[in-house]
């Protein structure tokens, strides 16, 4: 796990003063979206399965590099109390971690369907029950809550289907409705 000074961060940007933790941020949209959090100021960690693209991640934006297997069943509660721990607050979630696995509906594999829901429906519920235990502890203290947010990211497939991505379109419509 890294910590490590921000060439992107911005100490007095919007999101100054607020903590970020983004599933999936190896690569892609996940990368993107923990760059213009730390840009905006946030102190952000960064979660993936691939640990060494991970840290540089990581390294590049002053983030904390927390590698871990979402479908792993202890992983999303520990990773939530990582960042609690570590930061004291938890003001954005964002569950972007997943992947496709095509194949037609006749030849799905009870695999690729239950390796689908794990990774973009299951572990974003595990992470999200895991904050929201938090967030109630918080509320019965009586303390002022800031403005907090959960971005789930789903797909255009999870709301219209595709024919060669079952698993991963039923998977993101949950998401939707998770």
């Amino acid at each position: 796990m890294s910590t490590s000074t921000s060439s992107l961060g911005n100490s007095s940007g919007r999101l100054s003063g607020r903590t970020a933790l983004v599933t999936g941020a190896a690569r892609g949209v996940g990368r993107a979206t923990a760059e213009k959090l730390a840009l905006e100021g946030a102190v952000v960690f960064v979660n993936d399965i691939d640990a060494r693209e991970l840290e540089d991640v990581a390294r590049r934006i002053g983030g904390t590099a927390l590698p871990g297997d979402l479908t792993d069943s202890s992983v999303p509660d520990a990773l939530v109390d990582r960042v609690l721990e570590r930061s004291g607050a938890l003001d954005i979630v964002v569950n972007n971690a997943g992947y496709i696995w095509n194949s037609a509906l006749h030849n799905h594999s009870d695999e690729q369907w239950d390796a689908m829901l794990d990774i973009h429906v299951t572990a974003p519920f595990r992470i999200l029950r895991a904050y929201g235990r938090w967030l109630r502890e918080i509320h019965k203290t009586g303390a002022t809550m800031p403005c907090r947010k959960v971005v789930n990211v789903s797909s255009v497939s999870g709301l219209f289907g595709a024919a060669t991505q079952v698993g991963y379109a039923a998977g993101k419509a949950a998401l939707v409705g998770l």
